[in-house]
């Protein structure tokens, strides 16, 4: 049996004998849970890259088990949970380029836990082995093309997952690096600020906070409207929109876009900004409003 199972239920006995709070522990060892249920070590040790914990979504609110994200969120697995980038199919929804439509299937059969590869384009990984149809142990590493995860054998309750930039706590990578002010048709004064792990919107005094693909989508449509010599021309086609965000995917299509623009326009109206994304049905997204500088 390898270490990383044994430390994993030696926490689970000491935690059933009440001499450690579960929920102050990580849930792969003994060490302190710096970020939701992952101590420090377990979580960069799947950090990925380009990706922010509102990628990820679920329909599903409780299950028989979990998996933990690099957030330290726990995300609850059914008996049969299907795990993918489509938001129609998938329980488990994970909007990255790397992570097919419908990716895998973790489902328990005769009281044990599989992971099944949906002839996914980069592959389904337990514990680094390569899966068509693999055992998933307790405390198992998942990986879904890029996207990485630790299993745990039983449900775990949930924990506020952070929002915005997808940052736990304060970098210095706080640098500028693209600004905007926009002229809302409502005459409000809309300024965008990006920084290198996402960007801030602000208005009337109100802010909103976005993740890196969020604000990489308000920045690809700003460009294009400075760009475009009259308004009717300033439209993105989603296939600009997907290539310029990442989701660069043999089997991308436009749902990837309309669900990160249903998101942002969510945010933006928390921070009383309506209606700053057009759409036109078979022509693309445009920023409605003009540049103060103009």
């Amino acid at each position: 049996m390898s270490e990383r199972v044994i430390s994993f239920r030696h926490w689970q006995r000491r935690g059933d004998e009440g001499t450690i709070d579960p929920m102050a522990r990580c849930v792969l060892c003994t060490f302190p849970a710096a970020h939701g249920h992952l101590c420090e070590a377990h979580r960069k040790a799947i950090l990925p890259n380009g990706l922010t914990s509102e990628q990820l979504a679920s329909r599903r609110a409780d299950g028989l088990a979990s998996l933990v994200d690099p957030w330290g969120t726990a995300w609850a697995i059914s008996s049969r949970t299907v795990i993918g980038r489509s938001l129609e199919e998938c329980d488990l929804t994970i909007l990255h380029p790397s992570v097919s439509l419908v990716h895998a299937i973790v489902e328990r059969v005769e009281g044990a836990w599989h992971l099944t590869d949906r002839d996914s384009r980069n592959g389904s990984y337990v514990d680094g082995a390569r899966a068509q149809t693999l055992p998933l142990p307790a405390g198992a590493r998942v990986r879904l093309g890029e996207v990485s995860f630790y299993f745990v054998d039983r449900p775990l309750p949930r924990v506020e997952r952070p929002e915005g930039p997808g940052r736990t706590a304060p970098t210095r990578k706080e640098q500028l690096i693209f600004t905007a002010a926009l002229r809302a048709s409502n005459g409000q004064r809309v300024e965008l600020s990006q920084r290198v792990e996402g960007g801030v919107v602000r208005v009337n005094g109100s802010s909103v906070d976005l993740g890196r693909l969020e604000f990489r989508l308000l920045q690809v449509l700003t460009e294009a409207r400075r760009e475009a010599r009259d308004i009717d021309q300033a439209y993105v086609p989603w296939t600009r929109v997907a290539e310029q965000l990442e989701f660069r995917s043999y089997e991308a299509d436009s749902e990837n876009v309309r669900e990160l623009v249903r998101r942002v326009r969510r945010k933006l109206q928390q921070a009383g900004i309506d209606d700053l994304i057009e759409s036109k049905h078979g022509v693309g997204y445009r920023i409605a409003a003009g540049f103060e500088d103009a």
